[in-house]
């Protein structure tokens, strides 16, 4: 007679799939502020408007800076470091270190990039966006946080709203909100999605009826109060970065202070991953009794290869049990993952699964363990 087998749930421990940026040296950096008198600096900046040596700086920004508060005031110019006839964003911050008036800012290549105005640090009036090769990007309307989208364009140059009404997409760094306009405002549903690790998951939803906010649900519940939608993002404008005084992450040779892992994933979802190894293992149990075994915990340690493949799956005791080795041979026809990335290159995972056994029942937890970065 077999014996009586209870599945208890397969419960499993596994990474969330997720980006991580790693730090990898710790090269000394050297980023001056050069005060001209009291509060006048000249700032060295990258191509991202953030802090970095002089000699790889892209570009000076010459401007009042109060400290410690480091809020700028009054005019600022930011000029191309290799031409410094090339004024790339000429703006004024007023009293409160907030943006005031009236903006041109132009790319690194000389083409315009934007025009508009600003009232108390935020958008005012009529605005145009570009691309580096002329073309448009963006047109819209501020009136306080009240904007009005008109007309977007997608790099390829199609149009995605026109005169107000079509699909739209707001990028907010790793979050963006999708969804259809009509005469410049959000109409039916929209979505805040966060992509991670090329993953994408809906944060908070949406639904609006003829420009006007319904309601919302998230992962903190249904809220009807106000709407959480950004239709143009604050610093939309790589100028605006030099605000935050962050230091640039990349190295003046070019080279990263952090590398971006991604760990190893089931290219279905790991739900799907555990619903394989369900299917595996009754082959392994057929002649097995669990209350028989002799021992209570196996654990087997592998990696995942570049390729994905489950390998070096070895048991860390009991080796010579046939139940073991039935276990093993079980486990090696495990499918093929999408491998670890560190910048996008395929590297190896460490791979651990535990089975425990308790009143003739199995559980197992699975996990990838921490990429190695060189």
């Amino acid at each position: 007679m077999r014996p009586f087998i209870v599945l208890a749930g397969l419960l499993f421990c596994a990474n969330l799939v997720n980006a991580q940026f790693v730090k990898t040296n710790t090269v000394m950096r050297n980023i001056n502020f050069k005060f001209i008198n009291r509060d006048s600096v000249n700032l060295s900046l990258s191509d991202k408007f953030e802090l970095i040596e002089d000699s790889c700086a892209s570009v000076v920004r010459y401007a009042r800076l109060e400290m410690p508060q480091r809020k700028f005031k009054g005019k600022v110019k930011d000029v191309s470091k290799t031409n410094p006839g090339l004024v790339l964003t000429e703006v004024v911050y007023n009293e409160n270190g907030l943006k005031e008036g009236p903006l041109t800012a132009r790319f690194l290549s000389g083409n315009l990039q934007a025009r508009g105005n600003f009232k108390n640090g935020v958008y005012d009036g009529k605005w145009e966006i570009f691309y580096d090769n002329n073309k448009p990007r963006l047109t819209f309307e501020a009136n306080g946080p009240n904007i009005k989208i008109t007309d977007a364009w997608d790099e390829k140059g199609n149009k995605t709203v026109d005169n107000g009404t079509g699909n739209y997409r707001a990028e907010l760094g790793d979050l963006h909100w999708k969804g259809k306009l009509l005469n410049g405002k959000p109409d039916g549903t929209w979505k805040a999605i966060n992509t991670n690790a090329g993953e994408e998951t809906t944060l908070l939803t949406e639904t609006y009826k003829n420009g006007a906010f319904q309601k919302g649900n998230g992962v903190i519940g249904a809220y009807k109060d106000s709407s959480r939608i950004v239709l143009v993002a604050p610093d939309l404008l790589p100028f605006t970065h030099a605000e935050t005084m962050r230091i640039s992450l990349t190295n003046c040779n070019g080279t990263s202070m952090f590398k971006k892992v991604i760990t190893a994933k089931y290219y279905n979802g790991f739900n799907s991953f555990n619903t394989e190894i369900e299917q595996l293992m009754p082959e392994a149990f057929k002649n097995v009794d669990i209350r028989r075994l002799g021992f209570n915990e196996l654990v087997f340690k592998g990696e995942i290869s570049t390729i994905g493949k489950i390998i070096n799956l070895i048991p860390q005791s009991y080796q010579n049990d046939v139940f073991v080795r039935a276990l093993s041979r079980q486990l090696q026809k495990l499918p093929l993952l999408e491998p670890a990335t560190v910048d996008g290159k395929p590297v190896t995972e460490k791979f651990i699964i535990t089975f425990t056994f308790n009143d003739g029942v199995y559980r197992y937890n699975y996990s990838f363990l921490p990429v190695e970065v060189k």
